[in-house]
């Protein structure tokens, strides 16, 4: 038989079959990847001498359990792992290989995506810590799975389960009391991480994991307020900057004796009003910079920063999108300094006679009448 008889699409199972006691290897390979291949050629393909034939016939479209069953147990590691990787390999084939000795096979169960929690439940148990972490690091991996994993006597392991995108408070809670500072971070950092995880985790001897717990966007006001007090700046710095932070946690930074801190808080987007006027209070020209800057600076905030000392301060605020017309007016009559005035008076919003006194007033126009 030649491969152009094998070759011809309405050949029968029993002409494969013949094909398959061929002398000929390539005629063999033909037979067993031909599309019409039964479950009867490919297992008698998978009894070839040759690796090529028996891999063409575990790698077939067609493929039953049955012929991936014999597969996964040929002598040859290429042919099990064709086995193994195929696309419909079912349940029952992936547990079965689980009990292969060759750990590169059981890398490849844990690794298909048709792994199972089953077949993942099982994998956790494996004696190599590579086989344990990539079956918890499966997006199959349920809680069962993650579970058992986050109890591990392997760091990497554990870590992997505390990372899942699956991990529930039980698992996170059994991680932020881990021995192992990076796990407890990884807690603390999950998008999952609840408020008893996170009140854990601010309480934490390791600053890195403390400050994580700050950083969270689901830490509450009462985590922030622990936060807001830590002895590192930079556990205080992540609470200031949380955007959870209250005006009495923003106040209570202002106060840091951090200059990064109280910057955080003076620039916060949800700083309030006394927010800003404290800010103003500060012996900090930097602070009353981001205070008069502040998308949220109302007319108090305003009216107090034309006033300040440093020209900065009150171009900024004499510049703000909050510096109404009747504030503009105000200021032509209450600001004594040119960069003030001289906003003032290119001011086409407010009336001409406000204007005119702006400019009277302003000590650097060039009649001189300051």
């Amino acid at each position: 038989m030649d491969i152009q008889d094998v070759q011809n699409p309405n050949v029968t199972e029993d002409m494969l079959l013949a094909a398959l006691e061929d002398e000929d290897v390539n005629v063999r390979i033909y037979a067993a990847a031909h599309l019409c291949a039964t479950e009867n050629v490919l297992l008698k393909a998978l009894e070839d001498k040759d690796w090529c034939v028996r891999c063409a016939a575990a790698e077939h479209h067609n493929v039953t359990e049955n012929v991936l069953f014999v597969a996964s147990q040929d002598e040859d590691e290429q042919i099990r792992g064709a086995a193994i990787e195929h696309p419909n390999v079912p349940e029952a084939v992936l547990l079965a290989a689980l009990t292969c000795k060759d750990c590169d096979i059981r890398i490849g169960v844990v690794s298909h995506p048709n792994a199972t929690s089953k077949v993942l439940l099982k994998a956790i148990e494996d004696e190599d810590v590579r086989v344990r972490e990539i079956a918890v690091r499966h997006p199959n991996a349920s809680k069962d799975v993650l579970c058992r994993a986050i109890k591990d006597r392997d760091r990497w392991v554990r870590e992997e389960a505390a990372k899942h995108p699956r991990a529930t408070e039980d698992v996170l809670l059994k991680a932020i009391e881990d021995e192992d500072k990076r796990i407890r971070y990884v807690a603390a950092t999950h998008p999952n991480a609840s408020y008893a995880v996170l009140y854990k985790a601010i309480k934490d001897i390791s600053v890195d994991v403390r400050r994580a717990a700050a950083k969270h966007p689901s830490a509450t006001v009462d985590i922030l307020r622990v936060a807001i007090e830590d002895k590192d700046r930079r556990v205080r710095f992540a609470a200031a900057d949380n955007l959870n932070a209250t005006e009495d946690i923003l106040l209570k930074a202002l106060e840091d004796e951090d200059w990064e801190v109280r910057t955080i808080a003076a620039k916060h987007p949800h700083a309030t009003e006394n927010v800003l006027l404290a800010a103003l209070n500060i012996d900090d020209w930097g602070l009353h910079f981001f205070a008069a800057k502040h998308p949220n600076a109302t007319e108090a905030v305003l009216s107090k920063a034309i006033e300040n000392e440093d020209w900065r301060v009150r171009e900024a605020a004499a510049n703000h999108p909050n510096f109404t017309p009747d504030l503009a007016a105000k200021a032509a009559v209450t600001a004594t300094t040119h960069d003030v005035l001289q906003v003032v008076a290119a001011r086409e919003d407010i009336d001409n006679a406000s204007r005119v006194i702006a400019t009277l007033r302003d000590p650097g126009n060039y009649l001189g009448l300051g």
